[in-house]
């Protein structure tokens, strides 16, 4: 079975995922967890949430990395971040499903300009891993737009990218890793491509 826990910055996907992991550890299930190794903001060795929830996981950066260490002995394979990997990880995650694992992702399924997140490679995007998924688990932030002094409000569906407090052009480079210095959760009424 593939799981997706996706939606934009700050909705709580981490938190999603590492209550997945949990689950399948109380279940005794031999899992292995994987994070994008250039993603440190919150830890190295862990998955980690931006309030502070982690589980170990094995930093790598190629779906060929994540293959050389998963074994037949293995029932579940959870990889966060999956939209900084590249096109490959889509066959990969398909052919663990197909000898009957359980695969848990977690990732962004739209950029900063708003469109599906595109692996690296460029000739796939989240849309291949979520149109593929048994079961989404699509997420929501809170809009954090200041309209009028006051923070919108509303439910955020996008992920705005901030230079100094405002919003980047989108021929600017796809990968950006951040948190709350370079992003906001945003509403679909307040979030801007220039």
């Amino acid at each position: 079975m593939l799981k997706v826990i996706s939606g934009p910055m700050f909705s709580g996907k981490s938190v999603e995922l590492i209550r997945q992991v949990n689950r399948y550890k109380i279940a005794g299930k031999r899992v292995m967890v994987f994070k994008f190794s250039a993603d440190t903001r919150y830890s190295a060795t862990e998955a980690a949430s931006y309030d502070g929830l982690t589980t170990w996981a094995i930093p790598v950066s190629t779906a060929a990395e994540i293959e050389s260490r998963v074994t037949p002995e293995h029932e579940v394979v959870v990889i966060d971040e999956i939209q900084f990997f590249d096109d490959n990880i889509v066959d990969l995650i398909l052919s663990y499903v197909r000898r009957g694992m359980d695969v848990v992702v977690g990732g962004l399924n739209l950029d900063f300009r708003g469109e599906p997140f595109i692996l690296q490679g460029g000739t796939k995007n989240m849309g291949d891993i979520l149109g593929r998924a048994d079961f989404i688990h699509l997420l929501h932030a809170i809009c954090t737009a200041r309209v009028n002094g006051k923070i919108c409000g509303s439910e955020a569906t996008r992920t705005q990218r901030l230079k100094n407090g405002e919003p980047v052009r989108a021929d600017e480079p796809l990968v950006q890793i951040g948190s709350a210095e370079s992003y906001e959760a945003r509403c679909i009424a307040h979030h801007y491509v220039l």
